[in-house]
C-alpha cells in the first residue's frame, strides 16, 4: 500500500501441505513473533497483501466480474475456450487453461492468515497495545472483515467453499483432517455474525480518503450489503446500506472529477480501496527481459493487471491487444446517438472509441485505470499503470440500495437513489415504469454504466437473474444450467481433490461435462 511497506518474509514461509493451510504455519509465527504491536501491524498488512494476490492471480478480479458478462472480448484472452458466444462451455479437460481461476488456494492463504490474528491477538497482553484495547480490537476487527471478505469472494466464484475458522500449528502438521465443503448460505450467515462484530471494533472513516486502504466500519457495512443482497435478503441489504449512506461521511465524486476514483486516495465517495499504486519502497522489478511484466508478487503499482484495457497509445505501444468493449451494446448502454456523441459524462470519460486493429473488433477502451509512468522516465523501461482498486464506493452502495428497495417494491425510494448517479452523469431523471421488472432492469443498467470494469457486472447478472433473466435471455445460459448454479466456475480438482479428499465438484461441471 502507498505509504506502507510489507515485508514478503511473512508470507514466505513453510505451509501446511492441505490447501486449506495454504500459508504460514512455522515457528516465526510462535510466540517469539507475537511479542509487539508492530508485529500485529506487520501480519495485518500482509493480510491486505495477501488479499491483492487473490484478485490480480489471472487477472481474476476483471476476468471473474466483468468479462464473462459479456461486455468485453479481445483476441489478448489467453484461455481459448472463453468466447462471448460461449463462456464456460469447455470440456473439463481443458480446465488447465484456466489455471487460478480454478484454484481457490489463494485465498485459503488470505484466510489462514486472517485466522492466525484472530488466534493470537486476544491472547497478547493489552500493555503490547499500550493498554488500549480499541486499538487491539480494531486488529480483530480489520482480520474478521478480511476473512469475510475471502469467503465472500469465494462463494461467488465458486459456491460452497471449505469453511476453516482456525488455525494448525506444528502438533497438527500433518494429521490435518480432510474437511467437506460447507453450503454458501450457512457460511455467508457466519461470515455477517462476523461483521457484525467488526462494526463494534471499528469507526467509520468518510471524509478522509487517506483511511481508504484498510478496513472501517463503512467497508464492514458496505460488505454486509453486498452478502444479503447476494443472499437475497433485500430488508436487511438495505439497513447495511443504509448504514453507510447515512453515517458514513461519504459523498459522490462530482462529474468533473469523476477519475479521482481511481487515482488513489483521492476521492470522498470511496469507502475501501486497494492498493495499487507506484510506491518507490516496494519490491519491484525482477530481471525481464521485456522490462514490464516481471514484477514481485508484492509489488503494488504493476502493468500487466491493468493495462487489459489499454493498448497503443495508451500505454506507449507496450501492447497492441486489449479488452475492447462491445460496440453495439456499449452505444445502447450509454444512448450513443448516430453522430457517435452521448449525453452520458461518463461515455465521454471513461471509454475511447478504437477502431478494428490487432486482430481486435471496434469498440471501446476502458479508460478508468490509466496512470502510466515508466519506473525509469529517461530509458522508457520499468512500466507500471499506478491506480487503485475502488472495492466499495457510495455510488455503488447507493445503487445496490436502489435494487434492494425495488425488490421490496419501495419503488420512490429505489428512483430517488438511482437517479443521484444518472444526475451526476448528465443524463437526467428516470421516468421509466416503476414495476419491479422494469425498476430493476433500470438499476442493472444504471449499475453497469457506473461500475462497468469495476468487477461487478457478471455477480449483479446472477444476483437479478430472478426478476431479470440475464443469464438466460443474455448470455444464452440453458434453464438447466442456472438451476444447477453452472455460472459457479469449476474447481480444479485434478489439483484440489489430491489436497482434500472429501472436496467435491461444482454440479453443472460434474453432471454435464
Amino acid at each position: 500500500m502507498k505509504k506502507i511497506t510489507i515485508l514478503a518474509l511473512v508470507l514466505v514461509l513453510a505451509s501446511c501441505k492441505k490447501y486449506i493451510d495454504k500459508g504460514p504455519i512455522d515457528s516465526t509465527y510462535g510466540s517469539e513473533f507475537w511479542t509487539s504491536q508492530a508485529s500485529v501491524e506487520q501480519a495485518t498488512l500482509t493480510m491486505y497483501g495477501q488479499f491483492r494476490t487473490c484478485i490480480r492471480s489471472s487477472n481474476a478480479f476483471f476476468t471473474n466480474g466483468d468479462y464473462v458478462a459479456g461486455i468485453f472480448s479481445s483476441t489478448a484472452w489467453n484461455y481459448t475456450p472463453f468466447t462471448l458466444a460461449n463462456q464456460f462451455d469447455f470440456p473439463t479437460a481443458t480446465a488447465d487453461y484456466l489455471g487460478d481461476l480454478t484454484n481457490w488456494t489463494r485465498y485459503y492463504t488470505l484466510i489462514a492468515q486472517c485466522n492466525l490474528i484472530l488466534q493470537q491477538v486476544p491472547a497478547m497482553p493489552l500493555s503490547d497495545f499500550a493498554g488500549d484495547t480499541a486499538v487491539r480490537n480494531a486488529y480483530l476487527g480489520e482480520a474478521l472483515f478480511m476473512r469475510s471478505l475471502a469467503y465472500f469472494f469465494v462463494v461467488r466464484n465458486w459456491g460452497d467453499p471449505v469453511y476453516i475458522t482456525r488455525t494448525y500449528d506444528q502438533v497438527d502438521y500433518g494429521n490435518i483432517p480432510p474437511v467437506a465443503r460447507t453450503k454458501e448460505a450457512i457460511v455467508l450467515d457466519s461470515c455477517l455474525l462476523d461483521l457484525q462484530t467488526a462494526s463494534g471494533y471499528l469507526g467509520f472513516k468518510g471524509g478522509d480518503p487517506t483511511q481508504t486502504l484498510r478496513a472501517n466500519k463503512g467497508s464492514v457495512y458496505a460488505l454486509m450489503a453486498h452478502i444479503y443482497a447476494w443472499m437475497h435478503d433485500y430488508k436487511d441489504a438495505h439497513n447495511a446500506c443504509n448504514q453507510v449512506i447515512q453515517n458514513g461521511g461519504y459523498s459522490l465524486e462530482p462529474g468533473a472529477t469523476y477519475k479521482n476514483l481511481w487515482k488513489g486516495e483521492s476521492s470522498l465517495e470511496n469507502i475501501m480501496e486497494i492498493a495499487m499504486q507506484y510506491n518507490s519502497n516496494d519490491p519491484q522489478f525482477l530481471s525481464s527481459s521485456d522490462g514490464y511484466n516481471d514484477y514481485s508478487a508484492w509489488t503494488e503499482g504493476q502493468f500487466n493487471f491493468f493495462s487489459v484495457f489499454l493498448k497503443d497509445s495508451l500505454d506507449n505501444q507496450l501492447t497492441t491487444n486489449a479488452w475492447v468493449a462491445d460496440q453495439a451494446l456499449t452505444d445502447t448502454l450509454f444512448g450513443v446517438d448516430s453522430t457517435g456523441a452521448s449525453k452520458d459524462l461518463r461515455f465521454n470519460t471513461i471509454l475511447e472509441h478504437v477502431n478494428a486493429t490487432g486482430g481486435d473488433p471496434q469498440g471501446y477502451l476502458l479508460l478508468k485505470y490509466t496512470g502510466f509512468a515508466y519506473q525509469n522516465p529517461g530509458q522508457e523501461s520499468n512500466a507500471y499503470i499506478s491506480n487503485n482498486i475502488a472495492l466499495f464506493r457510495l455510488g455503488d452502495i447507493l445503487l445496490l440500495d436502489a435494487e434492494s428497495q425495488a425488490m421490496s417494491g419501495a419503488s420512490a425510494a429505489a428512483v430517488s437513489e438511482l437517479n443521484q448517479t444518472r444526475e451526476r452523469a448528465g443524463i437526467g431523471d428516470y421516468t421509466g415504469p416503476v414495476d419491479q421488472t422494469n425498476l430493476v432492469g433500470a438499476v442493472f443498467q444504471e449499475r453497469t454504466r457506473e461500475l462497468i470494469g469495476e468487477g461487478q457486472t457478471f455477480f449483479d447478472m446472477i444476483r437479478t437473474d430472478t426478476v431479470l433473466h440475464n443469464l438466460t435471455e443474455t448470455l444464452s445460459y440453458t434453464p438447466i444450467r442456472v438451476a444447477q448454479k453452472g455460472y459457479y466456475w469449476p474447481l480444479d480438482l485434478g489439483t484440489l481433490f489430491s489436497l482434500d479428499p472429501l472436496l467435491t465438484q461444482n454440479p453443472y461441471w460434474s453432471s454435464n461435462k
